[in-house]
């Protein structure tokens, strides 16, 4: 791997990981992690314990992003409701 293309691969990286770590503060701020009982820390894909609540998030986060896609969706719904909750906190 050239210098240029290292750089770009390790800028992607990092990038990836601040979006990453940004979604995981808004999953705490909703409550979904004491929810779910999932503790930051949490190995989640070696702890058998939590594999059913763990599924339970997956599936309610593939259920929303099926709900994205009816045309009977309103995102405005959503957005309204995450800002009236961020104003909240």
């Amino acid at each position: 791997m050239n210098q240029e293309n290292y750089h770009s691969h390790t800028s992607l990286r990092r990038a990836r990981t601040r979006t990453l770590i940004q979604l995981r503060g808004l999953f705490e701020k909703s409550g979904l992690m004491e929810t779910f009982d999932v503790q930051a820390g949490d190995n989640l894909q070696e702890n058998l314990e939590k594999k059913e609540n763990i599924f339970a998030i997956l599936g309610g986060l593939i259920e929303l992003k099926e709900m994205m896609g009816s045309q009977e969706f309103h995102i405005d719904l959503l957005t309204n409701k995450g800002a009236e909750f961020f104003r909240k906190k």
